[in-house]
């Protein structure tokens, strides 16, 4: 008989992971119980993974989008007129909050490109929207928006040229546009540009924010891979009792861990596509997003499908160590050696090592950066950023870990109490692993919320500020752009006028100028507007058209005075054409502006305030104009009435309001998105905790159910039940405090911003931690009751 035609060798590592699978798959409804536990835990943690690792994914379809919609560009010449070319032009606006995308085009020639996602073009006077505009407008409460845009829709814009499903906007047929107006011609929509780079602070606020989203899906991960821990103990002790050694004790609990991992892989990803599909419906801080566009990146998802599984069996063999060194370990009930605080004490402090030494790095390239001389120094690059992200991620795990010795300590030294009090202590005596396993998600997630919004308190101070330098209010609070307006200023100002609520208007053109010899930095600014409106603006001893002013000030820096006679033209010119060419005027008198006349505060030294006659009309071709507005006191919703009333008159026009506080957008953007993602978390942490409540329930039931049976009250039992939860939250909570503000202080120092505490952020964080574990103990009450009836008491 040939060596082939022998018995085939079996491998015993197989044989007995597969035992262990056989195990975990046939201990009938109280396994699949377990299981099914286990996967749901394991499933949700999954699923935020996947979400986590689509997020790469998602900023390059929105890029792509971002330069599909980028069709305004003004940094090329102007194509001549064609076939090919259309006229377009900005119409923006904001409805209650609400960005609302506009634009005006105009083809030039049969084959103009169309505008993404547009079937046709839509004729003059129509408008395609998009499904999110036509919901606001179909709104019976959008009065002012339908009065905004009272143009008739014809057609709907397509995903391809939007951001996101939410995204307000509309395309509007025009016959009326020229360059001198405003409008820009191109030959294609969309056009490339390279991304604007981030501030360092930004950069180290989303490093950190991340991070703060993910640890807690980690710490339930490994939660959650520890369900069922009590029963495969004292079934695996069993078989080591039976003869099987520590070898493949391991083994059938590596099989036993690899079901209801692989089982939670594919529930994770099976909530991931049904979560996508619905994504579409959600308004994630101002966000939308397409469900195409949330696909995790093959090398993560890859990775999450090998680590998710190795983690399972890891933290089983971890906690089955006191199982393995004696068969019959597990049934007595002698309790455990003390915790060690050593170790713990080594992940803190190893998280403020690498923080101090992404402190200490070189500036690396960044432009304009001045070499570091201090010993701890901002962080000012990505490198210092990410570093500084993995040493709050140490002390993260650092808390997790220092909580089940916190708890320890302190129920050690529990005294007398109620019946129910002393069965909740005792029980925490016996075992506190499982009870602060249970609060470990929320305890992290909120220490790492408190340190999020201890760091945006300090950042915020930076970017929740004036936009512009903030100025005495005088007799006029917004004005209004109107592109290509300049010609008929005065006309502007007096139909504004006559609007709803307006109860003044002064209307000025402004530009900048250059000549032969001289750059725009080295001449004046001029701004052109009859008498009436420049004694406004400046204090003049006598004004008559042909006038003008030098406004007081020092003198401009960067080259020679320019003397009156030399001609100048205006800079930045986009209209048809040349810009016209004038003699510089000759200033009639030096005279001091008017203190907070204008709102936008650009009435600087070095400023020429001309009359109309002392400039050719044709320098007015192309130039916007500004109508300084003053609205009537008590005036309701005064900044959508200006706006509505100004879009009455030129859909190009924008009102603006340069006293109200005005928010970085970058800024607002990561702040939004970061606070919605911990809010996620913080839910997803819930309903994990829930889970383990029933989880933990189930490994009680047969204590609970001999409880009752000897006459043990039900109220007393579930308040030790209660007891059980609270005890370890409070402890937790208070630990995530004090964590929670020394990261938050460390990240403040590390962005270079002063000390700050938000005390009202850390109180609400934990009430409403605190509440949500109250409430996942209340949901688990019903089962809780269940699962002291007689029948707890059979056992096989």
């Amino acid at each position: 008989m040939s060596a082939a035609d022998g018995p085939k060798v079996r491998s015993p590592f197989l044989d007995q992971l597969g035992l262990g699978v056989r195990l975990a798959v046939t201990s009938g409804r109280d396994g699949w119980g377990r299981l099914l536990l286990t996967a749901l835990g394991v499933g949700l943690g999954v699923a935020m993974l996947l979400f986590t690792a689509s997020f790469p994914g998602i900023v390059h379809h929105r890029d792509q989008r971002l330069y599909t919609q980028n069709d305004t560009f003004d940094d090329e010449a102007l194509p001549a007129p064609g076939d090919r070319t259309v006229l377009i032009a900005v119409a923006d606006t904001t409805f209650h909050g609400t960005p609302v995308r506009g634009r005006i085009v105009q083809p030039e020639g049969p084959h103009a490109a169309l505008p993404p996602g547009v079937a046709g073009y839509p004729r003059p006077g129509e408008m395609v929207v998009s499904p999110a505009l036509a919901e606001l407008l179909a709104d019976p409460a959008n009065r002012l928006l339908r009065e905004r845009l009272p143009h008739p829709v014809v057609g709907s814009i397509g995903a391809a040229g939007l951001l996101g499903p939410g995204q307000a906007a509309y395309v509007l047929g025009g016959d009326h546009l020229s360059v001198d107006t405003g409008a820009l011609r191109i030959t294609e929509f969309g056009h490339f540009s390279p991304p604007k780079p981030m501030d360092p602070k930004l950069i180290l606020l989303n490093a950190v924010g991340l991070t703060v989203m993910l640890a807690p899906v980690g710490v339930f991960l490994a939660a959650a891979a520890r369900f069922g821990g009590e029963r495969r103990d004292r079934r695996l002790a069993a078989l080591r009792l039976g003869g099987a050694d520590r070898r493949m004790t391991a083994r059938l609990a590596a099989g036993e861990s690899l079901v209801g991992a692989l089982l939670g892989l594919v529930a994770g990803v099976a909530l991931f596509l049904l979560a996508r599909q619905l994504i579409g419906r959600i308004r994630l801080a101002g966000f939308s997003f397409y469900p195409e566009d949330v696909a995790p990146q093959p090398a993560i998802a890859a990775a999450i499908a090998v680590v998710v599984p190795l983690l399972g069996i890891g933290v089983t063999l971890l906690a089955m160590r006191r199982a393995t060194v004696d068969p019959l370990g597990v049934v007595r009930r002698s309790g455990p050696a003390r915790r060690r605080i050593g170790w713990r004490l080594m992940l803190p402090l190893a998280g403020l090592a690498v923080t101090v030494f992404a402190l200490v790095l070189p500036a690396g390239s960044r432009p304009g950066a001045l070499p570091r001389t201090a010993v701890l120094d901002p962080v000012g690059d990505t490198r210092g950023s990410i570093l500084v992200a993995f040493g709050v991620l140490l002390m993260l795990v650092g808390v997790c870990t220092l909580l089940p010795w916190l708890v320890e300590a302190v129920t050690r030294r529990a005294g007398g109490g109620p019946p129910s009090w002393q069965l909740a202590v005792r029980r925490l005596q016996l075992g506190s692993g499982p009870a602060a396993a249970a609060v470990s998600g929320i305890v992290v997630a909120v220490a790492g919320a408190i340190a999020l919004q201890t760091l945006f308190l300090g950042i915020g101070a930076r970017y929740e500020s004036w936009s512009r330098p903030q100025v005495t209010a005088g007799a006029y609070q917004q004005s209004v752009a109107f592109p290509g307006g300049a010609p008929r200023a005065q006309q502007l100002a007096e139909r504004l006028t006559r609007s709803p609520g307006v109860k003044a208007a002064a209307a000025y053109t402004e530009f900048s100028l250059e000549s032969a010899t001289a750059k725009s930095w080295e001449l004046p600014e001029v701004r052109i507007a009859p008498c009436a409106v420049l004694r406004e603006l400046a204090t003049l001893p006598d004004c008559r058209d042909g006038d003008s002013f030098a406004v007081q000030g020092p003198e401009r820096p960067g080259g020679e005075p320019v003397r009156p006679g030399t001609l100048v033209h205006a800079a930045y010119f986009r209209g048809s054409g040349e810009p016209a060419a004038f003699p510089l005027p000759a200033a009639t008198a030096t005279v001091p502006a008017v203190e907070g006349a204008d709102p936008n505060g650009r009435i600087g030294a070095g400023l020429l305030l001309l009359t109309p006659a002392a400039v050719p009309a044709d320098a007015l071709r192309g130039q916007p104009a500004t109508v300084l507005v003053s609205l009537a006191d008590g005036l309701p919703d005064a900044e959508e009435q200006l706006t509505t009333a100004v879009m009455a008159i030129d859909p190009q026009a924008r009102a603006e309001f340069p006293l109200d506080r005005t928010l970085d957008p970058t800024y607002l953007a990561v702040k939004r998105l970061l606070t919605a993602g911990s809010a996620i978390t913080l839910q997803l942490v819930s309903l994990s905790l829930l889970v383990g409540q029933l989880e933990r329930f189930r490994e009680q039931r047969r204590v609970l159910g001999v409880l009752n049976a000897v006459g043990t009250r039900r109220r007393v039992l579930g308040l030790s039940v209660l007891w059980q939860t609270l005890i370890p939250m409070a402890l937790g909570l208070a630990l995530a405090a004090v964590a929670g503000l020394l990261m938050g202080a460390l990240l403040q120092y590390s962005a270079g911003v002063s000390a700050a505490v938000d005390w009202g952020a850390m109180l609400t964080m934990s009430a409403i931690a605190a509440a949500a574990v109250l409430l996942t103990t209340v949901l688990g009450l019903p089962q809780l009751l269940r699962l002291m009836g007689p029948g707890a008491l059979r056992h096989e």
